[in-house]
């Protein structure tokens, strides 16, 4: 009796502890493997768009497109996007494979063709070495055949537990059968036969799951480059043809958005197979204005401290700064919007080179792949200003703060609006290029001569500089950006 006793309280204890909320991920690391059909390529814009997501590889299997001519494609839109640390590596053509769509996603421009070369480097052997190279589990995002999976399995099993999961688009699993469970069906019965745990998204044959025509004119009316990339691919003739006709289904698409908005999907977890899950059904209302916003720049993942959605509404902004809300976000995205706001609340004031902090915090996290509160940093910007100033809009808008212990102030060489970067094993450093340097002394030096520090008029021109460079200075534009290697990194203390 007294060991009943003492296991019920126990089992009080388990329950309460199983009843607790599972913390949502809102960051992950991706490896995706493609054979760059047009709703793949849709995918992986939408992912590489995403600050909260790192992507570590591109991996081309055949299918839509062989994997070399898919490379091109990738490097071209990966130029389009300004990013240039992603690894891309072909898989094994297949034999048989001419999809009848081949030659119209062949015709399809993703960029200006890309000066970076389509590298010898196996998609198998580039997994392999991306597995054991990360320090937290990988999800495999798989929008073609599983060939690549397959011969990772083949060659070394013992990595799948640096997989989180596989996420695989496919029309269907039961009864198994799609483009990319017929293009290699041996590979997909191995990688479902092992103890990975696999997600199979699909459309599942939804009339309304489009991108349609109203999807292209968010395009045309935004000022993002996500919303350029995607205007300028269904503005050439054959893709616009298509897109006229409804063509276009909402396919791998649901891939990216089954990542960043887990919740708009319905997922049966009660299969044969424990290990496999697959889509019941999706909120397809849901996840095309998902889409919209992150084409228009306003879609945010972050959870927010206090806020439930980052304020936009013009009656809570100073007269001066209504103007620029619309431009600033459609032009620079939401994540650089919020980093600005809560840069100039933390400062005291609208100043310039917060500005540029928060702009380059923003482009660091970018070229890193990773969300807030990831990267350490090094600032040269010392602790008087107006340089210093620089150090606020870094630290709010990466997260690396005092507080943390993941800024340091370095302690070496002339101050000025430079900073290293640190993610991993890599660093980067970002300064402000000399031409807007010397403008941005130049106002300083203006509004001195003529007001004097202490008068509110130097301050009322300072704040007006600011909203200016705010909306004019694009991030991708104004830095200078180094790659360093760690034994040149910097000593702060």
């Amino acid at each position: 009796m007294r060991k009943i006793f003492i296991l019920i309280p126990l089992l009080l204890v388990t329950q309460t502890i199983w009843a607790q909320p599972i913390p949502l991920k809102l960051k992950h690391t991706i490896i995706i493997d493609t054979d760059c059909a047009i709703d793949d390529m849709r995918a992986i814009s939408l992912l590489l768009y995403r600050p909260e997501i790192t992507v570590e590889a591109i991996l081309l299997s055949d299918g839509s497109l062989p994997p070399q001519e898919g490379a091109h494609k990738i490097n071209a839109l990966l130029k389009e996007l300004n990013v240039d640390n992603i690894a891309v590596a072909c898989g094994d053509r297949l034999k048989g494979i001419n999809p009848p769509w081949r030659e119209f996603n062949r015709q399809i421009k993703w960029g200006e063709k890309s000066d970076t070369p389509v590298t010898g480097l196996n998609a198998v052997d580039c997994l392999i070495e991306k597995l054991k190279n990360v320090d937290e589990k990988v999800i495999l995002v798989c929008l073609g055949p599983l060939t690549n999976i397959a011969q990772l399995l083949k060659k070394d099993a013992s990595l799948t537990s640096k997989i989180e999961r596989i996420i695989w688009y496919n029309d269907s699993v039961k009864p198994m059968q799609g483009f990319n469970f017929n293009c290699d069906k041996g590979s997909a019965d191995l990688v479902f036969k092992s103890n990975m745990r696999i997600d199979v998204i699909s459309n599942l044959n939804k009339d309304n799951s489009l991108f349609d025509t109203s999807m292209y004119e968010v395009c045309m009316h935004s000022k993002t480059r996500l919303a350029s990339i995607l205007k300028n691919v269904f503005s050439q003739p054959s893709v616009n043809q298509k897109l006229h006709q409804d063509h276009f289904r909402l396919c791998d698409d649901l891939v990216a958005l089954y990542i960043t908005n887990p919740e708009l999907f319905d997922i049966n977890i009660i299969t044969d197979e424990l290990n496999v899950r697959y889509i019941k059904d999706y909120n397809v209302q849901g996840v095309r204005e998902a889409i919209t916003d992150m084409i228009n720049g306003t879609y945010t993942s972050e959870r927010n401290v206090v806020f439930n959605r980052f304020p936009v509404q013009p009656e809570m902004f100073n007269y001066d700064i209504r103007p620029i809300i619309d431009s600033a976000i459609a032009r620079y995205g939401y994540d650089e919007w919020k980093a600005n706001v809560m840069t100039d609340e933390f400062h005291g004031h609208l100043g310039v080179f917060s500005i540029v902090g928060a702009k380059m915090g923003i482009k660091a996290r970018e070229l890193f792949g990773v969300g807030a509160d990831m990267l350490d940093v090094t600032t040269f910007a010392g602790s008087k200003p107006p340089y210093s100033c620089l150090n606020d809009g870094i630290q709010v808008s990466t997260g690396a703060t005092v507080g943390m212990g993941t800024i340091h102030l370095s302690k070496h060489g002339q101050n000025k609006p430079s900073a290293i970067f640190t993610y991993g094993n890599r660093s980067i450093r970002i300064s402000l290029k000399k031409e807007y340097l010397e403008q941005v002394d130049a106002d300083i030096k203006e509004g001195i001569m003529k007001f004097g520090l202490m008068d509110d008029g130097y301050w009322k021109l300072i704040r007006h500089n600011a909203i200016k460079y705010w909306v004019e200075w694009d991030r991708n534009k104004i830095f200078d950006i180094e790659e360093i290697s760690h034994k040149n990194k910097p000593i702060y203390k």
